[in-house]
C-alpha cells in the first residue's frame, strides 16, 4: 500500500496561517515541505509541542493528525524494524488523540490501514534479519558476499591467466537460478559471471561463440532482464571491437527503453556513457545488420 496523500485538515492547517510557531519554518506558504525538511522533523516537533503544552485547542486535532502522519511517512522506504514498529505505535496514539479532538474518522482510515500495512513490512523485515543473521553464522557471509568472493576470485585468476580456472568460476556463479535460490536477490551478480563468460568469448573465441554465451545467458534469466541495467555501459565497452554490432544494439535499446520506463529517458547521461555511445553507433552503422534477440 502507498502512503496515503496528507489529510485534508493538515492541509488546510498548514494554509491557514494558524500554524503553531514551532512548525512554521518547516512549511512552505503554499503548504510544502521546506528544502531539507522531512516528515519526521514534523514528527518531532509536533511531539516537542505537545509536550510543552503549547498546542491550542482549536488546531489540536489537526497538529496531532499531522505527528501521525509524520510518524508514518518517515518509514515509506523502510529502515530498522524496531524503530519502524515504535513509530507505528506512537502514530497510532496521535491518531487516537486526533480523533478525540474533531478529527473525523474518514481522516484518519487510510493512516490506520497504511500503519497496519507497514507494521506487516516491519514484520517481514524483522523476519528477513533474523534470516539473514542465521544464514552469516552458517556460511561465514550473506548470499551476495559469497558469491562477490567468488566473482573476486575468478577476477584474480583471470588476471594471473589462470583462464580455465577462472572461467569455471565465472560460470559457477552464471549458473546460479536468479529466482528460486537462496541468491535470488543476487541477479547482479549472477549477471556479472555472464558477462565475464561474454566478454571472454567475445575477446577470445569469436563472435559466433559470444552469440552462444549471450543467448545461454538471455535464456537463463527467463523473465529477468540480461544484462543487468548497471552493467550495460560497461558490458557495451567490453564488447567494442568484437564483432558484436548486433549485441551491442540490443544492450542499448534495452537500457534505452528502462530508463524511459524508469522517467528518466535524456539518455546517456555521463561523459563516458557518451562517449561508448558514440563509439558504439559507429560500429553499429558502420556493419551489416545482424538482429539478435
Amino acid at each position: 500500500m502507498d502512503l496515503p496523500s496528507v489529510p485534508a485538515s493538515v492541509t488546510t492547517l498548514i494554509t491557514s496561517g494558524k500554524l503553531p510557531p514551532e512548525f512554521r519554518a518547516l512549511f512552505t506558504p503554499a503548504g510544502e515541505l521546506t528544502d531539507g525538511t522531512a516528515w519526521s522533523h514534523v514528527a518531532s516537533s509536533v511531539n516537542e509541542c505537545l509536550a510543552s503544552g503549547g498546542v491550542g485547542e482549536d488546531v489540536r486535532g489537526a497538529v496531532t493528525l499531522a505527528g501521525a502522519y509524520g510518524c508514518l511517512a518517515s518509514h515509506e522506504d523502510f529502515m530498522d524494524p524496531d524503530d519502524m514498529n515504535e513509530d507505528i505505535e506512537r502514530a497510532a496514539e496521535l491518531l487516537r488523540e486526533a480523533e478525540a479532538n474533531g478529527v473525523d474518522e474518514e481522516e484518519t482510515s487510510e493512516l490506520w490501514w497504511y500503519s497496519e500495512d507497514l507494521r506487516d513490512r516491519a514484520a517481514e523485515l524483522s523476519e528477513y534479519e533474523a534470516d539473514m543473521h542465521a544464514y552469516v553464522t552458517e556460511h561465514g557471509a550473506t548470499p551476495w558476499g559469497r558469491l562477490d568472493a567468488k566473482l573476486e576470485q575468478a577476477h584474480d585468476l583471470y588476471s594471473a591467466g589462470e583462464r580455465p580456472a577462472a572461467l569455471a568460476l565465472f560460470r559457477e556463479v552464471a549458473e546460479i537460478s536468479p529466482w528460486d535460490s537462496e541468491f535470488s536477490g543476487c541477479s547482479d551478480r549472477i549477471g556479472a559471471g555472464w558477462c565475464r563468460l561474454l566478454h571472454d568469448a567475445a575477446h577470445h573465441d569469436g563472435p559466433e561463440a559470444a552469440r552462444k554465451i549471450w543467448q545461454e545467458a538471455r535464456a537463463h534469466y527467463r523473465a529477468a532482464k540480461f544484462p543487468h541495467t548497471d552493467h550495460a555501459w560497461q558490458l557495451i565497452k567490453m564488447l567494442l571491437g568484437t564483432g558484436l554490432p548486433d549485441i551491442i544494439e540490443v544492450i542499448i535499446r534495452e537500457w534505452v527503453e528502462a530508463a524511459e520506463q524508469a522517467g528518466t529517458s535524456d539518455v546517456p547521461v555521463t561523459e563516458d556513457q557518451h562517449r561508448i555511445f558514440r563509439l558504439a553507433v559507429a560500429e553499429i552503422e558502420g556493419s551489416p545488420s545482424n538482429p539478435v534477440t
